[in-house]
């Protein structure tokens, strides 16, 4: 399966979507109500256009359902990562490993692999994000390392399932929407479970606007993604999608005035390099 340049560029803009609103979450009073409000929100998105479309092909409902529960899950271990580690130590490992992990699993799960050129820049991408991202020293983080490598490969997992479930859903708008919903569905019952309901409805009330703008980014720009595994590779969606910690670094460059390091600027040429061999 070829990788078409409007694919491409589709998925660049996702990734640019996703830094956009990891900024903001970055930003928020609680990262974990914040996550679930836009977890919800993308949730609340999904609802009217899953009604209205009614449901994927049921060759799809297997990998929908799993998808569901994946991504919860990817959510509690990305809690218990940050929990163990800072974002410096967690963040690279989890964006850096999972476009490895997708080739892998794409590979063994559907028996698709990229091209040599393919493996070149998904390995470059990866590279690139950990020269980015890593600001810290990892020697006394064992235990959240553990959990920053096993979100990475959760991440991998629903992004093969997601590919196919996209690919066998005949419409890849209905199996985006009623993942949004059901998963949204999920969070409200799991988190009202734990007593965090009234703390999330709070949460929700108090930051409507920037949590519904989230959510928004958020489903766009996986929507994006979803469609585009449908029409190119999944291992080069994935490492495309992971250039979104390029992009939140050039916005921290705009519009927070940080600088980056040499080795950061480094880890931003490799990205690009990966994303020229991806296209060559």
């Amino acid at each position: 399966m070829d990788y078409p340049l409007p694919v491409f560029f589709a998925v660049l803009g996702a990734a640019a979507l996703h830094a956009s609103w990891n900024a903001l979450v970055r930003a928020g009073g609680n990262p974990l109500l914040h996550t679930a409000a836009l977890v919800i929100w993308t949730g609340v998105i999904g609802l009217p256009i899953a009604l209205t479309i009614g449901p994927p092909d049921p060759a799809s409902w297997p990998w929908l359902a799993a998808s569901v529960v994946i991504h919860v899950f990817y959510y509690f271990t990305l809690a218990r990562a940050y929990t163990h580690g800072a974002l410096s130590v967690i963040y690279p490992i989890v964006r850096g490993g999972a476009p490895l992990f997708v080739s892998l699993g794409s590979l063994v799960i559907i028996g698709e692999s990229p091209s040599l050129l393919g493996w070149v820049g998904v390995i470059l991408i990866s590279l690139g994000v950990l020269g980015i991202a890593f600001k810290a020293d990892l020697r006394h983080a064992r235990v959240a390392l553990g959990w920053a490598l096993t979100c990475s490969l959760t991440i991998a997992i629903y992004s093969v399932v997601d590919g196919v479930g996209a690919r066998l859903s005949s419409n890849v708008l209905a199996f985006t929407a009623w993942m949004f919903m059901l998963e949204g569905l999920l969070f409200i019952v799991l988190l009202s479970l734990a007593g965090q309901g009234r703390a999330l409805a709070q949460y929700i009330r108090q930051r409507t606007k920037v949590t519904a703008i989230c959510g928004v980014l958020s489903a766009v720009g996986y929507g994006t993604v979803l469609w585009a595994m449908t029409q190119a590779p999944i291992a080069l969606v994935s490492a495309t999608r992971e250039t979104s910690v390029l992009f939140a670094a050039l916005i921290g460059v705009w519009f927070m005035h940080e600088r980056l390091t040499p080795r950061q600027w480094s880890g931003a040429l490799i990205i690009v390099l990966g994303l020229l061999a991806l296209r060559l």
